[in-house]
């Protein structure tokens, strides 16, 4: 069931928003009518995109993705049921006093770098977009710090290069999608963050050496470059960039799962 929201100001000043595809700002503002009031709503593509887009042949499933790498809304399941968090949404939005209380479980750990399914941020700071602008300041070119800016610019198209050069055996990365930036952009800002050997970096130069010094790592490992005996009646594992990318794969390449730890 729809319902009447508010729109702020800010959204319009949103520098994500603002310079992607307006279909974006549709669907983000979609999501809000068909929310509870929890900002809470069943993660289903198809129907969502018949309330929001009846007239348009649009894939809805992408917007979304798009939305939560951008860290929009979190995109997650209970009990193999999957819903949509619409993040910040209480803090924008001012629901009618007899409005029905949310039915749908709430996320764990909200907002958490390890918990979210799927795509995280490019954004630096904040895991949430924590502004009346619906960003962080982080993201916000009046405020951000030279060092945060400077990460902002995640390398996509030279990470993957990186992959392609160092490890040449495995499948190549031919459509750089909207999803598969996101997942990329996603794990630089994740290992820019971190602690452990190779990453944990503050410029684009840095990240980049971190990163192939990584996929040489991966190299090496005999189960991710198909060259370990697979299972009977089964080819070889080969990863490919989804896998490295994804959270948990790239957590267990890390975690020295599948070869010795990166240095």
């Amino acid at each position: 069931m729809a319902r009447s929201r508010n729109i702020k100001p800010g959204l319009f000043k949103n520098e994500l928003l603002g310079v992607a595809d307006p279909l974006y700002t549709l669907a983000f503002q979609g999501l809000w009518v068909l929310a509870d009031r929890e900002g809470r709503l069943e993660d289903r593509p198809l129907r969502i995109k018949a309330e929001t887009f009846p007239y348009r042949d649009v894939d809805m499933d992408p917007l979304l993705d798009w939305l939560q790498a951008e860290e929009f809304i979190q995109r997650y399941a209970v009990a193999d049921k999957r819903y949509i968090q619409v993040l910040n949404f209480r803090k924008h939005q001012n629901p009618h006093k007899n409005e029905t209380e949310s039915e749908i479980p709430a996320p764990e750990q909200i907002g958490s770098t390890t918990e979210i399914i799927g795509t995280r941020s490019e954004k630096i700071g904040s895991a949430r977009a924590d502004s009346l602008n619906l960003i962080p300041d982080s993201l916000n070119l009046s405020t951000a710090t030279s060092a945060s800016a400077d990460l902002l610019l995640c390398p996509v198209n030279k990470i993957i290069d990186a992959y392609h050069g160092l490890m040449p055996d495995n499948p190549v990365c031919k459509i750089l999608n909207t999803a598969r930036r996101g997942a990329i952009k996603a794990r630089w800002n994740e290992a820019a963050k971190l602690t452990c050997k190779p990453f944990g970096y503050q410029t684009v130069d840095d990240g980049l050496k971190s990163w192939k010094a990584f996929f040489a790592t991966c190299a090496e490992s005999s189960f991710l470059t198909g060259r370990a005996n697979p299972q009977p009646g089964k080819p070889p594992f080969l990863a490919d960039i989804d896998f490295l990318m994804s959270p948990a794969g790239f957590a267990k390449c890390l975690e020295n799962k599948y070869h010795r730890e990166a240095a």
